[in-house]
């Protein structure tokens, strides 16, 4: 994972993605990073899908969300399912405590998240949909964690490779992971050739019939 974090970037695998015919493994726009300088994420995906509820269980308000937390690995990526009617804030501080604590390696959360400024203080990379302040306590219950769930459009099954930074999100099949790290690899490193060319004063056509990538 550290390979990958320190070598490919999101946009040469998306391109390999789109070259093998994955065209939809690019989350949305609308998932963007809380801190542009802690925004990289590289892991498996532990998957929570949550349903939108208007009443409290008062017995146990939280219900699975505490379990599939409590269960967090190192390397784990927290990927939670669509809100569409941004209904709650499941991800904070004490969420972000808890995973860095157990060496999650970042959070997806395609809803609303809050206690930014402490999150971005504790250096814990999360992408999100928007701010709010509203807990998830009567709004939104996790109904099941580890199944597949979609997130961003991109359905994404549980321990599939999630790998994020500024410019977004993409899911790598398991199928194709070598093959997608291994072309990834190779695209950018005629990127960085085709850089130098450019810079030394060759045109864009004389280097793209070269090299073949843009």
């Amino acid at each position: 994972m550290d390979w990958i974090r320190n070598t490919l970037h999101v946009a040469a695998v998306c391109d390999i993605l789109d070259d093998l015919g994955y065209r939809r493994q690019a989350m949305h726009q609308r998932l963007r990073p809380l801190d542009p300088d802690n925004a990289v994420i590289v892991g498996r995906a532990r998957t929570f899908r949550w349903m939108e509820t208007d009443y409290v269980v008062e017995d146990d308000p939280y219900g699975l969300e505490i379990d599939a937390m409590d269960s967090l690995k190192p390397g784990d990526v927290v990927v939670h399912s669509t809100d569409p009617g941004g209904t709650n804030a499941p991800w904070g501080e004490l969420m972000s405590t808890l995973a860095k604590r157990q060496g999650v390696a970042g959070c997806i959360c395609d809803s609303l998240i809050r206690d930014c400024r402490q999150i971005i203080a504790m250096k814990f990379p999360v992408f999100h949909a928007g701010i709010r302040p509203v807990d998830s306590k009567g709004r939104g219950r996790v109904m099941a964690y580890d199944v597949p769930v979609r997130c961003g459009d991109v359905l994404i099954n549980p321990g599939e490779l999630v790998f994020a930074d500024f410019d977004g999100v993409v899911v790598i099949p398991r199928p194709i992971e070598d093959e997608v790290i291994r072309l990834a690899a190779d695209k950018i490193g005629k990127e960085n050739e085709s850089r130098r060319e450019l810079l030394n004063g060759r045109s864009l056509r004389e280097v793209f019939d070269e090299f073949g990538v843009l």
